[in-house]
């Protein structure tokens, strides 16, 4: 009873659980229960371990463990099975996986931009082991600089002397031949076109309104004077004023537009561009001098190899007395529903719309049905169908490319940057300008005013704001895109619009290297890793064939 009381309980509840309590014990519990004798056994009870029937021994945990570890072990064994089975698969696909198309491309890194601190602000660079260059900044808007000799004379010459090696042709933005064709695909009212060309929606279409919007025609350079002679001959202008208001336009016949812009064929000194060019290949294989340019271009621009090796190659521009280009910019604005074809091939996407992205003359390409894979050497004129691409600069044909029937090439992405480089010193004329550079404000309709024509640098040169003589050795580059905050193209800088001033006296010859990236960060990747794929698939000795530009690829033209 004094136990029962000592321990807060009942005697018959103390009773009662002494006689449920099992009385078997380990031998070493017995001993310690008889050392300490009743009274202390009575008061620190020893809970029995295991049922007095032998379960636990240590034979029934050694079988036990044996069971556990078998059992462990072939889980383990049918997850390393199943793990390296998939394994091999993607190590292996198979030829219904490859067929799917390349796997998850890399994530592209943020394009490099050089800051232009200040109109006037120079860095010193190297570009080359032995000796510097200096970058000075010649605007901010665009961020345009210029860098004093990038190219020595030796490499100049050369450059000219590969170019009339390989041969010339005439620069062209849009074949009169092409004009008549174009003309008759489009499909649009006659209220629609007035709608679009009037821009300040006043019901009226002034000259400077028509000239911003048929500049390309049949390539004729359009000028004030060339619309009220048009006016006159359709007679779509009965009062003379130069202004047509709706009732006049839709008066007007168009048919005897396109008749009239058929029948005057545009001569040289009217072209939008009035030049001849060619295009040296730079990748592996080139001349030397022309790998070594490329290079140096890298360093200059900072940017991943594989977007410069994967841009256009170098184009030689050779502008005679008389020669001029006017302003332009060099690539065009980023539209969610357009997608460069080159990209589009290997993204596999439907889009409503495909560029290839700048206007390069047409006449090149490759001939119909082409093997995919094909890779792009000499180009030739398409024998049928319209083109895709307007460019020689892709280096190969994508995985599904082309169609049947259609002269497909794998065009060029847009012109993230421009890097201009002057061959000779020109006696007259020949300037780039960039008309509205560093303006506070930029207005397109602002551009005519008066009729004066800021991008027409045939006649209005000197009123740019910013012109660069040309000068033997200098290189200059700008950026044609703003960037969109996260370290990618954004869009279009207006401030970019250039020309080439006319030429008055002498020959000019210059060279550009166009950067192009997508607008797109996962095309641009998708096409880089597509790129690499041809390239290592094509094997060592396959690039031989067809890399080096087989125009020179046996000339000796020693500096």
């Amino acid at each position: 009873m004094a136990a029962a009381a000592a321990t807060g309980q009942r005697p018959e509840t103390a009773a009662a659980g002494e006689a449920s309590s099992p009385q078997w014990a380990p031998p070493e519990h017995r001993r310690e229960r008889a050392a300490a004798g009743p009274g202390e056994g009575e008061d620190a009870p020893v809970r029995p371990l295991c049922k007095p029937r032998g379960i636990c021994s240590r034979a029934y945990f050694l079988v036990l463990m044996v069971f556990v570890h078998l059992y462990l072990g072939n889980v383990l064994a049918l997850l390393l099975f199943v793990h390296y089975s998939n394994g091999d698969e993607s190590t292996d696909p198979g030829p219904q996986r490859r067929a799917q198309g390349p796997g998850p491309a890399p994530t592209l890194g943020p394009l490099t931009r050089l800051e232009g601190i200040k109109v006037g602000h120079e860095r010193k660079v190297q570009l080359v082991t032995d000796g510097d260059h200096f970058i000075r900044t010649l605007s901010l808007k665009p961020l345009l600089f210029e860098i004093p000799g990038f190219l020595t004379d030796e490499e100049c010459r050369l450059i000219i002397q590969l170019a009339q090696l390989k041969g010339l042709q005439r620069s062209q933005i849009l074949p009169t031949e092409e004009y008549e064709e174009a003309m008759s695909t489009m499909q649009v009212s006659q209220l629609d076109l007035f709608r679009l060309l009037d821009q300040n929606r006043d019901g009226r279409l002034q000259l400077r309104e028509v000239l911003a919007q048929t500049r390309l025609g049949n390539g004729r350079w359009m000028t004030p004077e060339n619309i009220q002679e048009m006016y006159a001959a359709i007679k779509a202008d009965p009062d003379g004023d130069g202004v047509l208001s709706l009732q006049e336009f839709s008066n007007m016949d168009l048919r005897d537009f396109h008749k009239y812009m058929r029948s005057h064929k545009a001569e040289s000194s009217e072209l939008v561009r009035n030049s001849h060019h060619t295009w040296l290949y730079q990748g592996e294989g080139a001349h030397h001098v022309m790998r070594a340019i490329r290079q140096r271009v890298l360093r200059l621009t900072r940017l991943s190899p594989e977007i410069v090796e994967l841009s256009e190659p170098l184009q030689v521009v050779r502008y005679g007395e008389g020669g001029h280009y006017h302003a332009h910019v060099d690539s065009g604005p980023v539209y969610p529903e357009t997608i460069c074809s080159h990209t589009k091939l290997v993204a596999n996407e439907s889009v409503p719309f495909e560029t290839s992205c700048r206007q390069v003359s047409p006449t090149w390409g490759l001939p119909a049905i082409p093997k995919s894979g094909t890779p792009m050497t000499q180009a030739q004129p398409c024998p049928t169908g319209i083109p895709l691409g307007r460019g020689p600069g892709a280096l190969v044909y994508p995985s599904g490319c082309p169609q049947l029937g259609t002269c497909s090439v794998a065009p060029l992405p847009y012109s993230y940057m421009t890097v201009l480089f002057y061959l000779n010193n020109v006696t007259g004329g020949g300037e780039t300008v960039f008309p509205v550079a560093d303006n506070r404000t930029y207005d397109e309709m602002s551009l005519i005013q008066d009729d004066v024509d800021l991008r027409d640098t045939r006649r209005h040169c000197d009123k740019g704001n910013l012109r660069v003589k040309p000068r033997q050795g200098t290189a200059v580059f700008w950026y044609n895109y703003l960037p969109d905050g996260q370290g990618w193209v954004g869009d279009v800088d207006d401030y970019s619009l250039h020309g080439g001033c006319l030429v008055t006296r002498g020959t000019k010859w210059i060279a550009n290297n166009w950067i192009n990236v997508d607008p797109s960060r996962a095309r641009q990747a998708l096409f880089q890793q597509e790129m690499a794929r041809l390239a290592r698939e094509g094997g060592a000795d396959s690039q031989a064939e067809w890399a080096l530009d087989r125009a020179y690829r046996d000339a000796r033209v020693e500096l």
